[in-house]
Order: C-alpha cells, then structure tokens, then sequence
C-alpha cells in the first residue's frame, strides 16, 4: 500500500511540474551584412526593423556578406 501511495504522490508532483514548464519560441533568419562588434544587438535591431517582437536574447553567425541570427522570443 505503502508503494502504491508513493507512486501516485509522484505522479501528481511530476505532472505538476511539467505542467509548469514554460515553453521557448525560437526563431531563426539571415539578414544582409555582417554580426559586426555587438552580434546579439545587431539581431535583436534587424528583428524588429523585419517589424517581429524584440527578441529576448540572439546570437550571431557570420556567412560572407550575410548574417545569421537564431533568437529567443
């Protein structure tokens, strides 16, 4: 009975947590140009010049004459 009752109490407290769990929108794009000194803020402005919401956090990938940002929503 002891088992049983341990069991289901993890259960419940696993749902739970899970539950709470936020979820991470990501997005990724190439932009023209390169990530230049301040990469995140480079991403972060061509985001929001593309008129998407300003991304919490990017990172910056140079291609040539192009750019890659992969940003948290």
């Amino acid at each position: 009975m002891r088992s049983v009752a341990l069991l289901l109490v993890s259960c419940v407290l696993l749902s739970f947590i899970l539950g709470h769990v936020k979820e991470v929108e990501a997005q990724k794009d190439i932009f023209l140009g390169g990530c230049g000194k301040d990469g995140n803020k480079t991403c972060i402005d061509d985001f929001v010049k593309k008129g998407a919401s300003k991304p919490k956090s990017c990172e910056c990938d140079d291609f040539g004459d192009e750019h890659l940002c992969r940003c948290i929503m």
